[in-house]
């Protein structure tokens, strides 16, 4: 099953896994953005040991600034594709919630029934199982006459 394959779902669990895509969405905009105010510092930290002519503090800070660069490059790339899942997700569950609900529910089908139809005819029932006895009795009386 894909993670985008919603369709057989009913509307309030559609929704509910829609917002959780959505939710993990925002989480991942949240750290890109705290990535990119820290990868900000880290630059200016690099420029600052540059004019300072701090080698060593330059190559720290760069290797700061290129592991941020990478991170959000991953993160960038996990947000697009989020997003045109999230895209998606939306579109189908607006179809699911305008579909016809085509549940049945069989007790309340049955209780329809039995009032259109009237309860069952139990005393018909009653006297087709006597006649059956009856006949029962006669035959097995037959056999028993009959081995005599």
């Amino acid at each position: 099953m894909s993670d985008i394959d919603i369709d057989s779902m009913d509307p309030a669990s559609a929704r509910e896994y829609v917002l959780s895509f959505i939710s993990t969405l925002r989480g991942i905009q949240k750290e890109r953005a705290s990535l990119e105010r820290e990868l900000d510092l880290w630059e200016k930290r690099a420029k600052l040991a540059e004019e300072k002519n701090e080698q060593i503090l330059l190559e720290g800070a760069e290797d700061r600034v290129q592991e941020l660069k990478e991170k959000m490059a991953g993160l960038a790339a996990e947000e697009g594709g989020l997003r045109r899942k999230v895209s998606i997700l939306k579109e189908k569950l607006k179809n699911i919630e305008t579909r016809p609900n085509l549940s049945i529910d069989a007790e309340a089908l049955l209780a329809q029934l039995k009032s259109v139809a009237g309860e069952e005819d139990k005393l018909e029932k009653e006297l087709k199982e006597k006649e059956a006895d009856q006949a029962l009795k006669e035959l097995k009386k037959r056999l028993k006459d009959k081995g005599k």
